[in-house]
């Protein structure tokens, strides 16, 4: 069996997104989708909730996925794609292991980390990597879709979702901006307290 293994922090899901896990889907028998549910927060962007993302995954993405991409939420996506190998190897695995990334971060699966995981699938040839580079997808970056949603542009942010969650586009958007309303708020009341000492 020929099984992908696809980690993404995803915040927000976009059509590139997408369109890795439909390459995935269509190139193997199993995709294992690992999913990070940690918030994203980085100084100078907004931030995007890990649960609100979570909820958005299970109301909205997982039932358009192709059936034979199993979910994995939780952990650390990357560290998650070495424990399978890792366990894989344990086990004696006749799979071949495909991991899929961008065509950056795929780099990041270097022939050391992964013989140092998974020696025998390693020399056997049975741990594949896939770089998918966004021509290949949808030229969209999550750093894009964060900013439309700062910037209140909700057009230009359904527009670059997945075609087959575009009709839940202004639920997504709101619940995401929400997050971001809410947290503002509270940091302007903060403010003021303290600038005030109340």
């Amino acid at each position: 069996m020929k099984i992908a293994l696809v980690p993404m922090a995803a915040k927000p899901y976009h059509a590139g997104h997408d369109g890795l896990v439909r390459i995935a889907s269509n190139e193997n028998d199993e995709v294992q989708l690992f999913v990070s549910t940690s918030d994203r927060a980085r100084r100078g962007e907004i931030k995007i909730s890990g649960s609100v993302m979570e909820e958005i995954w299970r109301r909205y993405i997982e039932p358009t996925l192709p059936s034979n991409v199993t979910l994995i939420y939780g952990g650390v996506p990357v560290s998650e794609v070495y424990k399978t190998l890792e366990n894989a190897e344990m086990e004696g695995s006749p799979d071949t292991f495909v991991i899929y990334s961008d065509d950056v971060d795929i780099l990041k699966y270097t022939d050391e980390k992964l013989r140092k995981s998974a020696p025998t699938l390693f020399s056997n040839g049975q741990i594949e990597r896939r770089g998918i580079s966004r021509s290949e997808t949808v030229q969209v970056s999550g750093t894009e879709m964060r900013k439309f949603i700062e910037d209140n542009d909700i057009v230009a942010f359904v527009a670059l979702l997945p075609p087959s969650i575009q009709k839940h586009g202004r639920e997504i958007f709101n619940m995401l901006q929400d997050e971001i309303v809410g947290e503002a708020v509270l940091r302007r009341y903060v403010k003021t307290l303290l600038e005030n000492k109340i």
